[in-house]
């Protein structure tokens, strides 16, 4: 399952001792803030129910769709879009191995030494956390009622100025998230979750310059660390109703076949993307607020008229 383009579980990303680093350019980890609560439910929700279908269900696995990233020269994989998804099933795998007391096959699969091949260049401190994390067992067994985001602040491990880092804020919450919903789920094991034969959950890897993509979009377009756009928001609600609209029908995007909803998605996010912002960028400088603003305006501009 770990083939380019082909279906893979979480684990397979790590397989020969590969790493995920979220790069520099990337936005702080946002599944967890405050604003993002629907989001945030909408999402764990659907994982905990596809770990309630029967592990033959044809149903499964559950299908998070692409994964878009490129290799660095240390053969890193560097997520470009699908960061928020990597890093919440990362904090999964790590709660359900806790809960499991699988964290040292958690550890065996997903850490080198001391160390977490998944982790985060957009500050030092969110590279500590995870790395952090990772090696922490509690001293007794967690309760329900428990609160797994005290307990973490509460370690000696825990610096005070992690605080003031929005991404491990906002794994915090998303781990305590985590607990209140799948502590009293026993079929959401950690063996299902790594296992590649009947996966619960999946995805497909694709790396950019296959498609002689070039990661400046990306960048541009993943670096604004704001909220999302009326113009994003768009995008993903449409994505639903063409999925309803054009059920099994594909397109062929590159060498894959896939739907008419994420065809659409990844025409938006590519080259008609590109088209609107070398016109709202014309100077090709920096990424600024007021650029990105223009790139969504044009954007929605163009969809209502097409409405019209």
């Amino acid at each position: 399952m770990s083939g380019e383009g082909s279906q893979m579980v979480f684990a397979d990303l790590f397989q020969g001792g590969q790493s995920i680093r979220i790069p520099l350019i990337q936005r702080d980890y946002a599944q967890g803030r405050s604003d993002s609560i629907d989001v945030r439910n909408d999402f764990l929700v659907a994982l905990n129910k596809a770990f309630q279908l029967p592990e033959d269900g044809p149903e499964l696995p559950l299908n998070l769709d692409f994964i878009y990233g490129t290799l660095n020269e240390a053969g890193q994989l560097q997520p470009l879009d699908g960061q928020q998804r990597l890093t919440t099933l990362f904090l999964l795998h790590w709660y359900i191995a806790l809960r499991d007391d699988q964290l040292e096959l958690f550890r065996t699969l997903f850490c080198d030494d001391q160390a977490s091949r998944f982790t985060y260049s957009v500050r030092p401190s969110s590279t500590e956390f995870f790395d952090a994390l990772s090696q922490f067992k509690p001293d007794h067994a967690i309760t329900a009622e428990a609160s797994i985001a005290a307990l973490i602040c509460d370690q000696p491990w825990y610096f005070r100025h992690w605080r003031l880092d929005p991404t491990i804020q906002s794994a915090l919450t998303m781990v305590q998230a985590i607990h209140e919903l799948f502590f009293e789920t026993p079929t959401a094991t950690f063996a299902r979750l790594v296992d590649r034969e009947r996966p619960v959950i999946s995805f497909q890897k694709l790396d950019l310059r296959d498609f002689g993509l070039a990661d400046d979009l990306y960048i541009k377009m993943n670096a604004r660390g704001m909220p999302l756009t009326p113009f994003e928001t768009f995008k993903a609600r449409y994505e639903q109703v063409l999925e309803k609209q054009f059920e099994g029908e594909t397109r062929n995007m590159g060498s894959v076949q896939t739907s008419v909803a994420k065809f659409f998605a990844w025409r938006l996010d590519t080259q008609w993307a590109d088209f609107f912002w070398n016109i709202c960028n014309q100077d090709n400088r920096d990424p600024s607020p007021t650029a990105m603003h223009l790139f969504d305006d044009a954007v929605m501009n163009m969809l209502r008229l097409i409405a019209i």
